[in-house]
C-alpha cells in the first residue's frame, strides 16, 4: 500500500512529539504504547486532549472521593474503560471515532458521578439538565471543548457523543453515526432544540434544577 510522504511524516512528527512529552502529548506514555487505541492518541492532537482531560478529571474524582469504596469504585471502572477503548479496532465506526466516543463518555461518566471532578478550569463542562418539551425526562448536555469539540446527550435509556458542526448561528452538534438516523442539538442564545429520526424538533431550556 502506498502513502503519501508528507502524510507519514505527519503521523511520524506527531508521535515523536508526543513520545518527547510535548504540548499536544496524552497523559501517558507514548514510549510505551500497549495498544492501536494508545498508539491512535499518541498520533492525534484532539485525542490527546481528550486524554489529558480524562486524566484531570479523574485525578478530581480520585482525590475528593469520600471513602475507600467509591475510590475503588472508579479504578475499577477505569481498568474496565481501559479494556473497552482498547477493542475500539473492532468499532464499524473507526478507530479514532470510537476512541474519541470513549474518552467523551468516560469524562461525562465521572464529571455526574464525582461533584469534584467538576471543580477547576479544563476542557470540558456540565453535565447540564435541559428540559426538552415532549421527552418526559431532563435530557443532560456535558460537553468538551477540546480541538474537536463534541456533547454527551443522555436522556430516557439513550446516550450519544455529537460532534460540534459548521453552524452560522450557535453551537451545532450533529451526528448521524447512531443508526437511528441523524440527531441535532442546537445551542441559541438561552435555548435549545433537540431533533431526532424519531422526535419532531423540540425546544429546550436549560433546567437550573437539574
Amino acid at each position: 500500500m502506498r502513502y503519501k510522504v508528507s502524510a507519514v511524516l505527519g503521523v511520524i512528527a506527531c508521535f515523536a512529539s508526543a513520545t518527547a512529552g510535548g504540548a499536544d502529548a496524552p497523559s501517558f506514555d507514548c514510549g510505551k504504547v500497549a495498544s492501536e487505541a494508545e498508539m491512535t492518541v499518541c498520533s492525534s492532537p484532539a485525542l490527546a486532549a481528550l486524554d489529558r482531560e480524562l486524566a484531570r478529571v479523574y485525578g478530581l474524582a480520585q482525590d475528593g472521593a469520600a471513602d475507600a469504596e467509591r475510590r475503588q469504585w472508579l479504578k475499577e471502572t477505569q481498568r474496565g474503560w481501559i479494556k473497552g477503548r482498547d477493542e475500539c479496532w473492532k468499532s464499524d465506526l473507526g478507530l479514532a471515532p470510537c476512541v474519541a466516543n470513549e474518552y467523551a463518555f468516560r469524562i461525562d461518566e465521572i464529571r455526574r458521578e464525582f461533584a469534584d471532578a467538576r471543580s477547576g478550569e479544563g476542557a470540558s463542562s456540565g453535565p447540564f439538565a435541559y428540559a426538552c418539551e415532549g421527552v418526559g425526562a431532563l435530557v443532560s448536555a456535558g460537553f468538551l471543548n477540546t480541538p474537536d469539540p463534541s456533547v454527551v446527550l443522555r436522556w430516557r435509556d439513550r446516550a450519544v457523543v455529537l460532534p460540534r458542526v459548521p453552524s452560522a448561528s450557535g453551537s451545532r452538534y450533529e451526528s448521524a453515526d447512531w443508526g437511528e438516523g441523524t440527531i441535532v442539538f442546537w445551542l441559541k442564545g438561552d435555548g435549545a432544540t433537540l431533533s431526532t429520526a424519531t422526535e419532531e424538533t423540540l425546544a429546550c431550556r436549560e433546567d437550573p434544577t437539574g
